[in-house]
């Protein structure tokens, strides 16, 4: 893997004053890795299976969200080659109360989002993470990286979120000793744009480098006719980089499956999920493409990400 091209820029959003104590060791293992699926009753109707209206286009935000400073969010930004020379932010949270090197659960952001929508206040994952860990479960950092509008593959601009991830993010969030981070077997999590990005960075990555995969609707079309051109920019870019017939890949890494049943993607990721063997955690419950529904959510994906990494 290949070093960050141009020179690192870091800030910290609050004061990094972690408060040391003796590193939490709680949480079992992962109990298998042929996880049951755990679908609910659905007891909203879902979508037509021909969703063709399948649409992954949250709000754009306009305006940087304010951050809590609880515990506290590192940022930076680094010039990615693999985003074709764009200067590339980044954002970190590790959990107060802890030290040492911790493992790493990668964020891949939503459409429309970006490195920091994770730790605003609608979905605030570094929060559910700090109650994980004060609940006495193994502790791990957050990391996210903004990849813009790129769908985590090569496209016809010449970057690739992905590339830039894997071999740029992660070796720069590895030789940080300020973060103090190891990526050598990593947590991915996702959603929407984001939850696709982390299934296929963990199909490239494989279960050696891959504890487990979480992700909340991931935006998977399984008819080549109906993709939208942000996402792939040709049937053959679709035909390379779809999620469809890779199920194989995930067959060692625990994957855990979460989306509404009202979500435009219900109809594609159980589509897409029924060729998983062993099957995924898969729950469903009511909700849409929402950060509500993610928020609901959050705390059993951190909880399974912390058992997969302990």
């Amino acid at each position: 893997m290949s070093e960050p091209d141009g020179s690192l820029l870091r800030g910290v959003a609050s004061s990094r004053a972690l408060s040391r104590r003796t590193l939490l060791a709680g949480g079992a293992g992962i109990a298998a890795l042929g996880l049951a699926a755990c679908s609910s009753h659905d007891p909203v109707t879902p979508r037509d299976a021909a969703a063709v209206a399948a649409d992954d286009e949250l709000a754009i935000e306009t305006e940087p969200p304010e951050l809590p400073a609880d515990p506290p969010i590192i940022t930076g930004e680094f010039v990615s080659a693999k985003m074709a020379g764009r200067l590339t932010r980044w954002a970190v949270a590790r959990p107060n109360g802890v030290s040492g090197e911790l493992p790493v659960v990668i964020v891949a952001h939503a459409l429309n989002t970006h490195e920091k929508t994770i730790f605003s206040p609608g979905l605030d994952i570094q929060g559910v993470v700090q109650r994980h860990v004060d609940a006495g479960n193994t502790p791990f950092a957050v990391a996210c990286v903004d990849v813009d509008r790129n769908y985590f593959h090569l496209r016809t601009d010449g970057a690739d979120g992905a590339a830039m991830i894997i071999d740029e993010f992660m070796p720069m969030l590895d030789n940080d000793p300020d973060l103090d981070l190891r990526t050598d077997r990593i947590g991915l999590f996702g959603w929407s744009m984001g939850g696709y990005g982390a299934l296929r960075i963990g199909a490239i990555l494989g279960p050696r480098r891959v504890a487990a995969i979480a992700v909340g609707s991931p935006a998977l079309w399984a008819d080549p006719a109906q993709f939208p051109p942000r996402a792939f920019d040709s049937l053959a870019d679709y035909r390379a980089n779809s999620l469809f017939g890779q199920q194989p890949a995930f067959a060692n890494i625990p994957l855990m499956i979460s989306v509404g049943t009202s979500d435009q993607f219900y109809m594609y990721t159980r589509q897409w999920a029924a060729d998983l063997h062993p099957p995924a955690a898969f729950a469903t419950s009511p909700g849409g493409h929402t950060n509500r529904f993610w928020r609901s959510v959050l705390p059993d994906q951190v909880a399974f990400l912390g058992r997969a990494l302990a």
